[in-house]
């Protein structure tokens, strides 16, 4: 298994390798995914796989994000509204010409990982996936959240510290908020990172988050310029939620 993996990881290397690695939006993605793979593998191991599925967990991890790279180079943005779906574009990368199988050998395995690249990034899973491939989907969603919370910035920039509507709506209802590509120094973007828990799936993804001390961070920052009564209302619906008290606040 060890032996199988330092091949995926020297194949997607020399697809990185591909592109011009002086590109610093390049780079970034690149250390986004590695750092994806570690909290896939910390995903998978508090959830016992072993073997296959541990080689799959990795794999999704990997894999995850291979379109950025293209992205970065094409268009100069991540901004999939700018550019495209980078979901979809990857999957298309790995189907393009079977360059799937460099990392998977049998159909099941490359439908697993495929539809956990596609679905990645999306607001929902798509509907039909079979059982093992929706688990893989929701491992490598939260593995790549986890990241998107912990680097963003935890500062607020903006001058407008409005709160938006549909933060408390989303926290009402137990949602993420869909995702805006705008700035990622802003309140609301600050709100979508803690509304990011909403859709997470495994104890570990909480844990992770609450030994970073990621929420407690984001709290701080909006502590800081929201309103104080608007505030304390965000601060009770989050250190009530299930998921808070029972992993976070630890």
């Amino acid at each position: 298994m060890e032996e199988k993996l330092e091949q995926a990881f020297l194949e997607f290397k020399k697809y990185f390798e591909t592109f011009d690695t002086e590109n610093q939006k390049i780079v970034f993605k690149y250390n986004h995914t590695m750092r994806v793979v570690e909290y896939a593998k910390e995903i998978a191991i508090s959830e016992k796989l072993e073997g296959r599925d541990y080689y799959l967990a990795v794999i999704c991890g990997l894999l995850h994000d291979i379109a950025r790279f293209k992205q970065a180079a094409d268009y100069g943005t991540f901004i999939d509204a700018l550019s495209l779906d980078h979901g979809d574009m990857g999957y298309e990368i790995l189907k393009n010409n079977n360059y799937i199988d460099k990392y998977v050998e049998n159909e099941e395995d490359k439908q697993i990982v495929l539809k956990a690249v596609k679905n990645h990034n999306k607001y929902n899973i798509e509907e039909g996936l079979t059982e093992k491939e929706l688990y893989f989907a929701k491992l490598v969603r939260d593995a790549d959240k986890i990241d998107i919370m912990d680097k963003q910035k935890n500062e607020i920039l903006d001058t407008d510290y409005t709160v938006p509507q549909e933060a408390f709506d989303a926290m009402q209802e137990k949602r993420a908020m869909r995702r805006e590509n705008k700035k990622s120094t802003d309140v609301r973007c600050v709100l979508e990172m803690i509304c990011f828990c909403y859709d997470m799936n495994f104890e570990r993804s909480f844990e992770i988050i609450g030994e970073k001390k990621i929420i407690k961070n984001k709290l701080e920052v909006l502590q800081k310029k929201v309103d104080s009564v608007i505030y304390e209302n965000i601060e009770k619906i989050i250190t009530n939620e299930s998921f808070y008290k029972n992993y976070i606040s630890l």
